[in-house]
């Protein structure tokens, strides 16, 4: 086989894994371990830069309450864990933020947003989620808005949160908010109880955006990496 087909071949898979890899590049991570502790809690509307990935300039995640009446409820707190931390090498524990007092965390709200108008695979979000307390949220809701946020649809049903244990969750969006400019993922919290204490609480921390390479790339990715193998082998 003449040299030109052996460069084309190298440069076809070249071509091919540069998207692959590129997919893998994580768009956003927030771990809280940089924020500052909330002593007290509040109840405003809170905004947290990303500190990691390819949109951490840009990418915000936001919270919100149902209610911003007394007593405060949530922010930072000193509770962190090293679950889902794939940022951290070693993984830092740190912060995580804390949504307390039972049901006045009810329809409290995390949201990530993001431009996804270059996004073209499949998106998940994961993050590490805790109920403290049995008095804490017990569920979360996912949605997803490709609109700036003026409409919301569900991701599925409503996802059981375990007491007393560190789970990673992740939710796949699929495709769905490939190509829009102001793309945003929700989680909205229900099932807290009691009011009183602090204590009542569930945690969250190290929430990452991820772009996933489709099974298919890989496939044609490393068939053609196979056939360049064969070329090599037959040329020597």
């Amino acid at each position: 086989m003449n040299r030109t087909l052996h460069k084309y071949f190298a440069s076809a898979a070249l071509a091919l894994a540069a998207p692959v890899l590129s997919a893998q590049a994580l768009i956003a991570y927030w771990d809280f371990n940089d924020e500052a502790v909330h002593d007290p809690l509040v109840n405003t509307p809170l905004s947290f830069a990303a500190n990691a990935g390819s949109q951490a300039a840009a990418a915000s995640l936001d919270t919100v309450l149902a209610t911003t009446a007394s007593p405060h409820t949530y922010g930072i707190r000193a509770e962190g864990t090293t679950v889902n931390d794939i940022v951290n090498e070693p993984p830092v524990a740190g912060n995580a933020f804390s949504f307390t007092r039972g049901e006045r965390s009810n329809g409290a709200t995390l949201t990530v947003s993001f431009d996804a108008s270059s996004v073209n695979l499949p998106v998940e979000l994961s993050f590490a989620i805790n109920r403290i307390h049995a008095n804490g949220v017990s569920q979360y809701q996912a949605s997803y808005s490709t609109d700036g946020g003026d409409t919301f649809v569900d991701l599925g049903g409503s996802v059981d949160i375990t007491q007393g244990v560190w789970e990673a969750h992740t939710l796949d969006f699929g495709t769905v908010l490939s190509g829009a400019a102001d793309a945003r993922v929700r989680l909205t919290f229900s099932g807290g109880n009691q009011v009183w204490s602090t204590d009542h609480r569930t945690n969250v921390d190290n929430v990452a955006l991820i772009a996933i390479p489709e099974p298919r790339l890989y496939a044609a990715l490393f068939g053609l990496l196979a056939l360049g193998f064969a070329v090599w082998r037959r040329r020597r």
